[in-house]
């Protein structure tokens, strides 16, 4: 017996052990990783440095699904994808950077997000705290309201329809940072509160559009704050 044949004989068993134990351990792994799903509604807030504007937060929802890969006993990475529906109503007040005149305008705002966190998450007990990246990709929505323009030399002020697509007035991509909190239950189910600060400003470069949307004249950076009912696969 040559030595290829005595290395090949010895080599088989060997490779068959290393593969029952690789198989072993991705099947160990993939049994611990968790399947989860999440809905439930969320608030939107835009802050700006601008005294002129104020936003009042509307309620929103979200649905989404997680997958939940524990890294040691405590800790756990979990990637998720998201859509979500924001809305918020924007009021300015005696605003004149762009149009040189007085202006005001309120109008309701519409967002439709896909959203990717992936969250580092500590457990304590059935408590657990999560951190983490998130980046948005902005899919649709709208603002609809109105903009009135006080007519130069005049008390009258003109009346304008505003009515602009947000892919139009606003960036396709956000990106900020979650921090949250959650509570596991009997049976799969938790209750989840996450809080998310955009770091990228919302709007565009302002481009005059017939109804669009006022220039703000100021960066507007998006806030939420969601609430969720999750439900995990498997129990866990």
């Amino acid at each position: 017996m040559d030595f290829f044949s005595i290395f090949h004989s010895l080599g088989s068993p060997i490779m068959k052990r290393l593969l029952l134990v690789t198989s072993g351990l991705l099947v160990a792994s993939t049994a611990q990783a968790q399947l989860g799903v999440r809905a439930g509604g969320n608030l939107l807030h835009t802050t700006t440095s601008s005294s002129f504007v104020s936003t009042r937060s509307g309620v929103g929802y979200q649905v989404g699904v997680y997958y939940q890969q524990p890294l040691t006993k405590r800790l756990s990475l979990v990637p998720e994808v998201q859509f979500s529906r924001e809305q918020a109503k924007v009021h300015l007040d005696n605003y004149a950077l762009i149009y040189e005149r007085p202006v005001s305008s309120e109008y309701r705002l519409h967002l439709s997000y896909l959203n990717v966190p992936v969250l580092l998450r500590v457990a304590l007990g059935p408590l657990y705290l999560e951190a983490g990246p998130q980046i948005s990709l902005l899919m649709g929505g709208y603002g609809r309201g109105y903009t009135g323009i006080l007519v130069s030399g005049t008390t009258t002020t003109t009346t304008l329809n505003a009515d602009q697509a947000a892919t139009d007035r606003f960036r396709r991509f956000n990106a900020g940072a979650c921090v949250g909190v959650g509570l596991k239950l009997p049976a799969g189910l938790g209750l989840n509160v996450r809080a998310y600060q955009g770091f990228v400003p919302l709007e565009r470069e302002y481009a005059y559009q017939e109804n669009g949307l006022p220039a703000l004249g100021t960066n507007q950076y998006r806030q939420t704050l969601q609430t969720s009912l999750t439900y995990q696969l498997h129990g866990g």
